[in-house]
This record gives C-alpha cells, structure tokens and sequence, in this order.
C-alpha cells in the first residue's frame, strides 16, 4: 500500500527544502511508500485520474497546503468520490487561515492543525481534526557545537514588532537576519537566544526550531488557550514577555543571567528533540492513520 503526498513546491526544477519534503523523508524512514506529487501553480493543476491510484495501490492521499485554493478543493472532492482512500489535510498556518479552511477540513478524514483552538473549532463543526502542532526538521536546524555563540540574541523574523527596540538596546549584540534553508542552523547556533514575536497569538514554528538548536527562547506570552505552555513552561524551557517593558526587563536579566540561558536551552533542546522533531509528527500521524484504518 502506498501514500500520495501532494503539495505545493514553488521550484521544483531545484528541488529545493521545503517543510514537507521533510516530513515526506521522516514518513520514508518509517518505510512508508511515498509517491510525491508536487505543483507549481496552485492555479492550474490536476492531480492523478483514477487508474493511476489503483495501479499504484494507494490507500492515502495527503496533501498539505496553506491557504485558499479551489482548484485543490476540487480535484480532492474529484478523487474522493472516484477512489476509495483515506484523505488527510494539513491545513497550513492556523488560525490565521482558518477562514480557508473550511471545505478541506470538511472533506477529509483527518485534517491536520498546528493551532489547539483550531482543532476544537474543526471538531465542534463535525470534522475530525487533529492538534498537529509545529516541528523542527532536523535535516535543516540542529545543534552545532563547534559554533561559536558570538551574538547575545539572533532573529530570522523580519521587520516585525520590537525589532528597533532591540536594535537599540543592544546594537551588534542583535542581529535580525533572512537565511535561505540549510544556512539556519549557523545562524540560529552564532546566538545565546533566538527572540520572536508571534503577530497573530499563534505558536510559531520558529520556537521549535531555535530549540533544536540549543537556543534559549524568548518569545512573547501568548493566551492560555494555545497550549503552548504545556509544551516550554516559563523560565525552565522558554522565557515569556508581556509587552515592552517586561521584555526589556527580560532581555536584562538573560544579559547578567548566563547560566539561566544556558539552562533554558539545555531543556528546550531536550523537549524539541524527545517530541517534536519530523521524525515524531510521521510517527504519530501514521498511528492516528492505522487507528482510523482499524475502526474502518
């Protein structure tokens, strides 16, 4: 039996590192037959016709993508009504494309939601949506010991909120900076602490992966309903701000804290790896398939 994964690959001449290629690579390590299916234009496509899933023996198709696309929705309703598979959605960057959403999630057997409120909003409408929370693919942020940590504190996030502030503060010791793919664990390993602002009060990807990289955490305190202190607990594997002040107070204090940098990033590395790696979302996602292909 085989999976069809399908998603978005803005370059597929280059083939070049994308977040599913990884987790597609994690399900081939649990000896999972992948056929890869990968678009350029979300607005002309087709996937498959029918022979070919039944010469192929696929029994799930997945597709992750983020983001509205009419022309997905319509070739999975297409497949699902000629072809007997299981159907799961990786529904993208919740909860800010939640309003995206709503006829993939519908349609699927098992959609997929980084956001916990999202889930519960999914299943209160009859879906079965999973809390598939954010990951670090390890092929791309790891932990390089022989780097030098030459910068107090490292950002990839962009021209977002307290940026200035920071750059003020801390002038060559601040560094906010863009990296193509394979050049974020240099870069995320030259920092003591990786900084983010999450704009939508959402978990973002970027904590795991500074975690992966040894990086102590510092990120704004998001609400309760995200889970997200369930997973980095305040001052033993994340340190929290609450506004400009706070985070001022904090920066200051990680400046004259060294051990309590070194602490945090010690036990967000251990977290991040023990559970929140590619390799254990596939793992987890192939037993929510075979619990489902049981019940069936």
């Amino acid at each position: 039996m085989s999976w069809l994964f399908v998603y978005h690959q803005s370059n597929i001449t280059y083939n070049e590192w994308s977040l599913p290629k990884g987790f597609e690579e994690a399900l081939r390590d649990l000896n999972v037959d992948v056929i890869k299916y990968t678009f350029e234009n979300p607005d002309n496509f087709k996937l498959p016709e029918k022979k070919f899933f039944l010469e192929n023996n696929i029994e799930v198709l997945l597709s992750f993508y983020a983001g509205k696309s009419e022309i997905l929705e319509n070739e999975l309703i297409r497949v699902k009504k000629e072809v007997p598979i299981l159907l799961i959605s990786e529904l993208g960057d919740e909860p800010q494309t939640l309003v995206h959403n709503k006829v993939r999630a519908r349609i699927s057997d098992i959609s997929l939601t980084p956001d916990k409120q999202s889930s519960i909003y999914w299943n209160n409408q009859g879906c079965n949506c999973l809390w598939f929370n954010h990951w670090a693919d390890t092929n791309i942020f790891k932990y390089l010991p022989e780097k030098k940590r030459t910068n107090f504190i490292v950002t990839t996030m962009g021209k977002r909120k307290y940026n200035f502030l920071l750059k003020f503060l801390l002038g060559r010791n601040f560094l906010n900076k863009r990296c193509k793919a394979e050049k974020n664990s240099a870069f995320f390993n030259s920092g003591k602490i990786v900084f983010q602002y999450a704009r939508w009060d959402e978990i973002t990807r970027r904590i795991f992966e500074a975690g992966a990289c040894k990086c102590c955490i510092l990120t704004n305190r998001l609400p309760s309903h995200t889970g997200v202190e369930t997973i980095f607990a305040h001052n033993v594997s994340a340190i929290y701000y609450e506004g400009l002040f706070d985070l001022i107070y904090q920066v200051f204090r990680l400046w004259f804290k060294p051990e309590l940098i070194e602490e945090i990033a010690n036990n967000s590395y251990e977290i991040v790896m023990s559970n929140h790696t590619q390799l254990e979302r596939a793992k987890f996602l192939l037993k929510k398939v075979n619990e489902l292909k049981s019940k069936k």
